[in-house]
């Protein structure tokens, strides 16, 4: 009988908090709110529906020990062209090179090129691309002696550097003078780090249009520990403002053999059921689902719940009526037994209530 119920508590799929209004109206047992929160998470209908998750809290990229320690990159598209841009985590050095193509043999040419002038990068992140997740750039890596990390899909702020990579190269690639461009943007000073990438890529400044002294263009030294402080203070300053801007909310972490749902690739909900595999980095999980492996965010898992079995709650008795108290609210206390019952004993002008209870004549009317 309590099963029936709860489906008739549910009927238009209204989440906990409405589903307990409505039981409160009629009907009431033991652990009912338990109850209706389990039918509410048990529910195919209302766990398709149900909002994409919040970010969580930003987790800031620390610092290279190095100029081109490690880079990040990723394609674009402008104006019907394809473009390969490439962005120092150390110095935010931007290289920007033309694709005539975007298969995996003319980026690997490209990359080639750029590591030629500024040395081969120890780690390499990018996006999941099949220029990028390729057997050729694979083996480009191995032979290049760099490691090749890829972000979650469908999650490009795991590679937030060439993501801020590509809204630089494209404000430049809309310039009339495109090398003039990106002159400017290498010799000026990053305000949160106080040098520009040219000074923190080489250890000096560029010449540019501007008039400058002889000097200043001298090699010099940066001071190494005064830029991580630097670069601490402002990701953290970012790192404020991202989780106050978006609400964060951290989200637990899965285990191998976890039940969970996957959000569909350009589609809205949650209709993928899937099994946790593994952890391969933080915050990104491989999942078994119907049509195979994936990777993806924790952002983009949803945990299902699974509801714990009704056991013997159908041998419980069912009460055969709404009982008089309402739940929550304690029934009227006992009259307390220390209180002396001569003084309950009814005195000539005193009266008893229907109730029982003893109504005495207040003392400064008794005389009259």
């Amino acid at each position: 009988m309590r099963k029936d119920i709860l489906e008739h508590i549910h009927d238009g799929h209204q989440g906990v908090n409405k589903c307990r209004e409505r039981a409160n109206q009629c009907v009431w047992w033991p652990r009912i709110s338990k109850d209706i929160q389990d039918r509410v998470a048990k529910c195919n209908f209302c766990t398709e529906r149900l909002p994409t998750q919040r970010s969580e809290p930003l987790i800031p990229s620390a610092l290279p020990e190095r100029p081109f320690q490690k880079v990040g990159t990723d394609l674009m598209e402008l104006n019907g062209q394809n473009y390969l841009v490439v962005m120092d985590y150390y110095s935010r050095y931007l290289d920007v090179a033309y694709l005539p193509d975007t298969t995996s043999r003319t980026v690997i040419l490209k990359l080639k090129n750029i590591f030629a002038r500024h040395g081969i990068p120890e780690t390499l992140v990018s996006d999941n691309g099949t220029q990028f997740t390729s057997a050729e750039f694979q083996a480009f890596s191995r032979d290049w002696c760099f490691k090749h990390v890829t972000s979650s899909p469908h999650y490009p702020q795991a590679n937030g550097e060439a993501e801020s990579a590509v809204k630089i190269a494209k404000r430049i690639l809309c310039q009339d003078d495109i090398f003039l461009g990106l002159l400017v943007y290498r010799s000026t000073p990053i305000p949160a780090l106080g040098a520009s990438p040219a000074e923190l890529a080489f250890g000096r400044r560029l010449r540019n249009t501007l008039p400058c002294l002889p000097e200043n263009l001298k090699p010099k030294n940066i001071n190494r520990d005064e830029l991580q402080q630097r670069d601490e203070a402002a990701k953290r300053r970012q790192k404020q403002t991202f989780d106050r801007h978006h609400g964060v909310q951290s989200l637990s972490p899965l285990q191998p053999g976890d039940q969970v749902f996957v959000k569909c690739d350009g589609e809205k909900g949650w209709k993928l059921p899937a099994e946790v595999r593994e952890q391969c980095a933080p915050r990104s999980y491989i999942v078994r689902t119907p049509t195979g492996d994936r990777r993806r965010n924790r952002k983009h898992l949803r945990l299902r719940p699974v509801a714990p079995a009704p056991a013997s709650r159908e041998a419980d008795p069912v009460p055969e009526a709404v009982p008089d108290t309402v739940p929550g609210v304690d029934p009227d206390p006992p009259p307390d037994s220390s209180v002396d019952t001569e003084d309950s004993t009814p005195t000539p002008g005193d009266y008893v209530t229907r109730s029982g209870r003893t109504v005495k004549k207040p003392a400064r009317f008794e005389e009259q």
